[in-house]
């Protein structure tokens, strides 16, 4: 192959270098084909070698402008990814910093060699820090399996309790223990990726088996008031008659006193109607006997 046909060949891979959005590594890598680039005695290169000398030397400088003198600069460079390595030790954030660990550690790979024993200086510094980070990220996570263990025995032992409501008879007393355990269940941390949804499906089912009889037993309340409001409706209408009567006998008294009893025997009609039934009901049978005491 000509010599110009790999000066060609090492000028187009540097055109894809200066493409690269990391210049620094970009840089490094440049640095090789520099070294790789032919070069023929000075008598010998003609104009069309001193051309593409000239287009790639002018490449080279470009790219070292875009990397900047802190990338050039091997000792300060690996200085500064010792300095990041301790901003995510500080961070305790196990996750991204595992990755921006990963990559400081390649960007080292690339920064470049100073002498051996000043090379190994920082190294040692560089890995110290790593070493650091990653210990705590195993004993975090150890903690954190512990953790996990806890609350899922915790959420377990709510989805039990939660199923005794079931067995709870008042409504509202069962509503207000299912309410407490939601209270409760929020104060849990997490049991983990692995059980967290499975445990939450398994509360939120009994949860949802109470609201199906919570709201069962409503609809039958409901219709039990409907018939309790017709009944004491239908009292009312017996009164009324009495009242227009007012014959005052032994069996018209026993028979007002009668509609007392079976009002009681009726049973509540619900918040939204008996108090006002009550009142027309306790009103007439109050002036039936008023009635009856002025004209006996």
């Amino acid at each position: 192959m000509e010599i110009n046909d790999i000066r060609e060949q090492l000028i187009a891979k540097m055109e894809e270098l200066l493409a690269e959005e990391n210049a620094a590594d970009a840089f490094l890598r440049a640095k090789d084909l520099k070294r790789r680039w032919p070069r023929v005695r000075e008598e010998e290169e003609s104009l069309a070698d001193q051309e593409l000398s000239e287009k790639f030397n002018k490449m080279m400088d470009e790219l070292s402008e875009k990397a900047g003198d802190v990338y050039v600069n091997t000792e300060e460079r690996k200085a500064q990814i010792i300095a990041q390595a301790k901003e995510i030790l500080a961070k305790n954030n196990f996750k991204k910093g595992t990755e921006q660990m990963k990559q400081l550690l390649e960007d080292w790979k690339h920064a470049g060699r100073i002498n051996k024993e000043k090379d190994d200086e920082l190294w040692n510094e560089f890995s110290a820090v790593r070493s650091e980070f990653f210990e705590k990220k195993n004993e975090y996570f150890a903690n954190l399996k512990e953790t996990f263990s806890a609350n899922k025995a915790l959420k377990e032992e709510l989805i039990a309790k939660a199923k005794e409501v079931a067995d709870i008879v008042n409504i509202k007393e069962a509503g207000n223990r299912s309410n407490e355990l939601m209270e409760e269940w929020k104060k849990v941390g997490s049991a983990g990726r692995r059980d967290d949804d499975d445990l939450w499906q398994q509360f939120l089912a009994e949860r949802k088996a109470f609201f199906e009889r919570r709201d069962a037993y409503y609809d039958e309340m409901k219709e039990t008031y409907a018939k309790r409001v017709e009944a004491k409706k239908d009292i009312i209408t017996q009164a009324k008659l009495f009242l227009a009567r007012s014959e005052f006998t032994d069996d018209e008294v026993n028979a007002i006193k009668d509609l007392r009893a079976k009002w009681k025997e009726v049973g509540n009609a619900g918040r939204e109607h008996e108090n006002e039934l009550w009142e027309e009901f306790n009103g007439i049978v109050n002036k039936y006997f008023e009635n009856m005491r002025y004209y006996k």
